[in-house]
């Protein structure tokens, strides 16, 4: 069984060879492409917070890498984790590649023999906007969303849904502070 990276919902692997699927439908697989490309509704997150203000601009930009994924110590490849997306169950997230590997805390850089070529590849025909520092991105975000939580516990709302006017204000401050 696996986990569907956009959906989350549970899939059974079908046999044979290949790699193994990451997305359930390929409706899921093309909304997960069309958000990587800023195609959907919102730009994608990686585009929110390069701009000029945005919640991480203060910070110094460094080689312009991506996180590294897979095993240190096994005959299994480094991979570079695609910068969106969510985690499955054993906390992995899709490469470069397509496949799913835990992150190791640490920039992807290639070495021969040891890294996926694939995912070298990639990477450099499309270098990240910026470099990724998970711990900063997710403290900003988590702040953005503590100001909202803090807005609607003040103004004594449950459920933002029940509010079209509120969700849509909520979500413009959201994308304002971004």
């Amino acid at each position: 069984m696996g986990e569907c990276c956009w959906c989350h919902a549970e899939f059974a692997h079908r046999q044979g060879p290949g790699r193994k699927r990451i997305y359930c439908r390929r409706s899921c697989r093309q909304r997960a492409y069309e958000r990587r490309r800023g195609l959907g509704v919102l730009p994608p997150p990686e585009v929110l917070i390069a701009r000029p203000g945005g919640p991480l601009a203060h910070l110094p930009q460094r080689a312009l890498r991506y996180e590294a994924g897979g095993l240190m110590h096994t005959q299994d490849k480094m991979h570079a984790l695609r910068p969106g997306g969510y985690a499955d169950s054993a906390d992995r997230r899709a490469t470069l590649c397509g496949l799913l590997k835990a992150p190791v805390g640490r920039a992807f850089a290639y070495i021969a023999g040891r890294s996926c070529e694939t995912c070298d590849m990639v990477q450099r025909l499309r270098p990240p906007r910026r470099s990724l520092r998970v711990s900063n991105e997710l403290a900003a975000f988590r702040s953005q969303l503590d100001g909202i939580a803090s807005r609607l516990a003040h103004d004594h709302v449950l459920d933002a849904r029940n509010d079209p006017e509120l969700a849509a204000t909520l979500l413009q401050a959201l994308l304002d502070a971004a």
